[in-house]
């Protein structure tokens, strides 16, 4: 009987197991339909008004959802605009090795001129600046990652750490300069073109901070 008893209770314990488990790849799963839905209701959004005209009952509404299930998933709209650039955006910024400019952003270049309405609306109208800035700080995370800033040469006397950080924001406000510069003028210059501008740019302004030889 003790034999049975104990084979019921490891049948028993395997049942709620595999139940949590279950209940658990349903949590998740609905979870990812909600995220998805709420991403795909932002895009849309964005499409047809300036990121400043969104707001997040806008959202939820677009998405089928309510406020609360929004503020589940996400603490802001800002929050949600800088999930999408982490998952979306950051990725297609790519190291180069030995180059003068550390970041190839052709791939970034190419899905601008493939979506430039939703571009403009992150860029342009009302508060603008916020959205704009979150692009900002999300390139400077994916730039921060890139192993070619490491090799930077260092002047003597400046904190190593400053100068990254200096040159962090550097590259990434200037990337944010030329897609505001190109999305403003059309977007019409192939991505490749736009890539070498913008390479030149911050390869000029990094080569500038390298020791200087010897005086004669």
């Amino acid at each position: 009987m003790a034999v049975a008893g104990h084979k019921s209770e490891n049948v028993s314990d395997r049942a709620a197991k595999q139940r949590l488990q279950k209940e658990r790849l349903q949590k998740d799963q609905r979870a990812l339909r909600t995220h998805m839905r709420l991403d795909h209701a932002f895009v849309e959004l964005l499409h047809r008004r300036t990121y400043g005209d969104i707001r997040v009952s806008d959202i939820s509404r677009k998405a089928g959802v309510g406020r609360a299930t929004f503020y589940a998933h996400y603490s802001s709209k800002d929050d949600l605009l800088r999930s999408q650039f982490r998952r979306i955006v950051s990725p297609m910024l790519r190291p180069i090795h030995g180059g003068a400019c550390p970041v190839d952003a052709t791939a970034l270049f190419e899905h601008i001129q493939s979506a430039p309405r939703l571009y403009k609306a992150l860029t342009q109208g009302e508060n603008a600046e916020r959205a704009a800035r979150l692009l900002r700080e999300c390139f400077e995370e994916r730039i921060r990652q890139m192993p070619g800033l490491n090799q930077t040469p260092v002047p003597a006397g400046l904190n190593p750490d400053l100068q990254r950080a200096m040159i962090v924001r550097f590259v990434a406000s200037s990337l944010l300069a030329v897609l505001e510069c190109w999305v403003e003028n059309g977007s019409s210059d192939s991505p490749g073109d736009v890539q070498a501008l913008f390479g030149k740019l911050v390869g000029n302004g990094i080569s500038a901070t390298e020791p200087l030889g010897p005086s004669r």
